[in-house]
């Protein structure tokens, strides 16, 4: 197969999957074990941002913020976690979810946590710096959640998943993830993530592997449709790489991903 042609498309579709299958952002215009997190504070960005509220606004958050910090009051954390949502703040949002699971710790508050402040720190539209900041409190969330719930394989799945796409150590990640087929070697989101991650480095052979053991759990699984569809073009099987993607084509709601797959059918056929 011919891969020049193609190159730009082959960008062009991972950067949109990424944000339809391995996102979930709101819009605003060897291992180791990770060091717990204390309550966060406010940072600069935030205090930044208080200093330009009308004055019955500014008082209101910050009650709340003194009523989250020295009472540990669960509701007062909702509470301010509302008012920078209803502000279109959601990366301050995502910054408090981490006193909300130190105000009520759980396994489920912490992933909560992780869940939100990966999501946000992906988004391009906010600081870097403060986006640095989210991306490290999610991964002390998603470890706090694996402390208190050891055998959560999904939680190491998770963790691991979110080292390998942007820790400067990703085999920290990999390990992780290898671990969890160790104890489930049919784990979906476990082979799923090593398949995606078995593309980015170029281990098309063995992101087959995964992938498949994917489908055979879920035959209709759009993301590992697209990603094998991927992986057997890279590999020059052209059958398999088309019968993967127009099966995604037809699965798939969104519209211009619809339009881009068909622009990498077009190139393959």
């Amino acid at each position: 197969m011919h891969k020049g042609p193609i190159a730009a498309i082959i960008i062009s579709i991972i950067a949109i999957v990424g944000i339809y299958f391995f996102t979930d952002i709101k819009e605003n215009k060897d291992v180791t074990t990770l060091e717990t997190v204390d309550a966060p504070i406010d940072n600069d960005q935030i205090s930044a941002f208080k200093a330009t509220l009308v004055e019955d606004d500014r008082v209101k958050v910050q009650s709340l913020y003194d009523d989250a910090i020295k009472n540990k009051n669960p509701q007062a954390v909702e509470d301010l976690i509302a008012f920078y949502e209803d502000k279109e703040q959601f990366n301050f949002a995502a910054f408090y979810h981490t006193l909300m699971a130190e105000t009520s710790p759980s396994s489920k508050n912490w992933e909560l946590a992780g869940d939100r402040q990966l999501s946000v720190s992906a988004n391009e539209g906010y600081n870097e710096a403060f986006n640095t900041t989210l991306y490290e409190e999610a991964l002390a969330s998603y470890q706090e959640a694996i402390n208190l719930d050891t055998g959560n394989l999904e939680l190491q799945v998770k963790l691991g998943s979110a080292i390998v796409d942007r820790s400067p150590q990703p085999m920290q990640g990999i390990t992780l993830l290898l671990g969890v087929i160790e104890k489930d070697s049919m784990h979906l989101n476990g082979n799923l993530a090593l398949g995606k991650f078995g593309i980015i480095s170029g281990q098309y052979d063995k992101a087959v592997i995964r992938l498949e053991k994917v489908l055979s759990l879920q035959p209709e699984n759009t993301e590992a449709l697209f990603l094998a569809g991927e992986a057997y073009s890279s590999l020059g099987n052209t059958d398999k790489a088309v019968a993967c993607l127009s099966k995604c084509k037809e699965l798939v709601e969104n519209e211009e991903l619809k339009k881009e797959i068909d622009a990498y059918l077009q190139q393959l056929l």
